[in-house]
């Protein structure tokens, strides 16, 4: 994957360098765990700006995994 992009509270992140699986699962984990937890990422695409977005039981998030060759 080029990047993931994350679809959070109506507005669109990316994570770079990773395995969609990869972040899925860390989701997945955090959600799981029932305690809040804090994924990093970028706001946006293009050059990174760090942000901090807040996962816990009942958040709706979407992850899309992008391929550099659509």
């Amino acid at each position: 994957m080029k990047r993931i992009n994350i679809l959070y509270g109506g507005k669109q992140y990316s994570i770079s360098g990773r395995d969609v699986d990869e972040v899925k699962e860390e989701i997945r984990s955090a959600v799981g765990a029932g305690e809040p937890y804090w994924l990093e990422l970028n706001v946006g695409e293009g050059k990174f700006k760090r942000a901090s977005i807040l996962l816990s039981p009942g958040v709706d998030i979407a992850v899309v995994g992008i391929d550099p060759d659509e």
